[in-house]
């Protein structure tokens, strides 16, 4: 009792103490575009160590919140917190920079409600903005003059969502979730002229602040169906579809004089009128496959596109963002979970390969990632048909962008750290 008592405060305490946006690849200039990064890896850090796959890849003892047709197969209460986080060397032609982050990552808890139903509430990122970007220019006709523009962002969306999994016959499993998405974000744009024969102009700079407020509710079903083949193997085929969807938007815009600090010298020299409308956030929709032998081993692939082309800025604008699509195929296995002998057999371990053609092209170019996964769980205790603790971390290194054509490249190695709880809360006591 009281240790379920423990997880339901400690449950509720982190939603409300979350006001942070969760960073996945962020501090890169291209979280300037659309609404920036978006998380496409819904599920846990278990997804992120097979990268990012489990469309149809259920599992009993981990959150399957990326297909909530898989939340069936979570037949005891599951509760899931985890972090990520990265470190990356943002580089140009000439120039590079070492940035690193650190956030939430998942925060869910899935209920069996009956033998054929399971439901889950959780809290996860859904956007980042993170960048900065400073630009020099020549001054027409004063060649020792120059135009210093810097570009700044930071902000993002988060996503509160409540989900069911139930199963109608044999395998087939569909699914439901309703998400309430809210955020805001902050953009600075700036510009001075830097002058030798002006000593000092340069110092107070006007900066004009962009800050935007989002929230909406934005729907998603999912399938999934599960078949055997053959003794100790088995086939699974499933998909999403997230509905295209308008978030409200109100637009604050102000101008700044700041001095060499950055920080504000006077008031506000400028408002323009708060301007209220929405931004439209186009469908995408994930499929993918698995195989298992319904004990220690899974391999899955996936495939996730998004239609960028149809999105709509507050402006009407679509700031240039194209279709994207992502490939990924990732595998897991236990050796053996009931070993006594070795802990190492306990152990699960997983890896993963992906490429994405992302809704990004600059300059005539294509925007490509690419990387490599790998993660494990590491039971805690021996567990028993009441509890069951996990430790689950992830790994990856990948690569996006190009210095070619005055772009940016990205290496990044990621990391994340998670723990979960599986608890059988809801037992009836015989007395003989």
């Amino acid at each position: 009792m009281y240790k379920t008592l423990r997880v339901l405060i400690g449950f509720a305490a982190l939603c409300l103490a979350h006001t942070t946006q969760a960073q996945l690849i962020g501090n890169t200039p291209y979280s300037r575009y659309g609404i920036g990064e978006i998380n496409e890896n819904y599920g846990s850090i278990r997804g992120a160590g097979m990268a990012g796959t489990g469309i149809s890849a259920g599992n009993s003892y981990q959150a399957n919140t990326a297909n909530p047709a898989l939340l069936y197969y979570n037949s005891i209460t599951n509760f899931d917190i985890s972090g990520a986080g990265q470190i990356k060397n943002v580089k140009s032609a000439d120039a590079s920079q070492l940035d690193g982050n650190g956030n939430l990552y998942n925060l869910s808890m899935v209920v069996p409600l009956a033998k054929r139903w399971s439901s889950a509430v959780g809290l996860r990122p859904f956007s980042t903005i993170n960048y900065e970007i400073n630009a020099t220019s020549d001054v027409e006709g004063n060649p020792q003059a120059s135009i210093q523009r810097t570009y700044a962002g930071e902000g993002g969306l988060s996503e509160a969502y409540f989900a069911h999994g139930v199963k109608l016959f044999g395998g087939l499993t569909v699914g439901g979730s309703a998400s309430y998405v809210f955020g805001n974000t902050l953009l600075e744009t700036s510009a001075n002229v830097v002058d030798p024969e002006q000593v000092g102009a340069e110092q107070i700079r006007v900066v004009r602040i962009d800050r935007t407020t989002y929230n909406d509710f934005f729907f998603k079903a999912g399938i999934n169906y599960r078949q055997k083949l053959k003794d100790k193997l088995f086939v699974s085929g499933g998909g999403t579809y997230s509905f295209a969807t308008d978030l409200e938007a109100e637009r604050d815009v102000t101008y700044e004089r700041r001095g060499p600090d950055s920080n504000p010298v006077d008031f506000p020299v400028a408002d323009e009128d708060t301007i209220q409308g929405s931004i439209h956030l186009p469908a995408n929709w994930r499929a993918g496959f698995s195989l298992d032998n319904g004990n220690n081993l899974t391999i899955a692939a996936d495939y996730t596109t998004y239609e960028w082309s149809k999105y709509k800025g507050l402006d009407g604008s679509n700031d240039k963002l194209k279709d994207s699509y992502k490939m990924a195929v990732g595998a897991e296995y236990t050796p053996n979970a009931n070993a006594i002998d070795s802990y190492f057999k306990r152990i699960t371990y997983r890896g993963g390969l992906y490429y994405a053609n992302t809704q990004f092209q600059l300059n005539g170019e294509d925007i490509k990632d690419k990387g490599a996964t790998a993660g494990f769980t590491f039971p805690i205790g021996r567990g028993t048909i009441y509890d069951l603790y996990l430790l689950n971390v992830s790994l990856g290194y990948g690569q996006r962008g190009t210095t070619d054509k005055g772009l940016i490249k990205e290496d990044y190695f990621q990391f994340g750290l998670g723990f979960t709880v599986n608890s059988r809360w809801f037992l009836k006591r015989r007395i003989e």
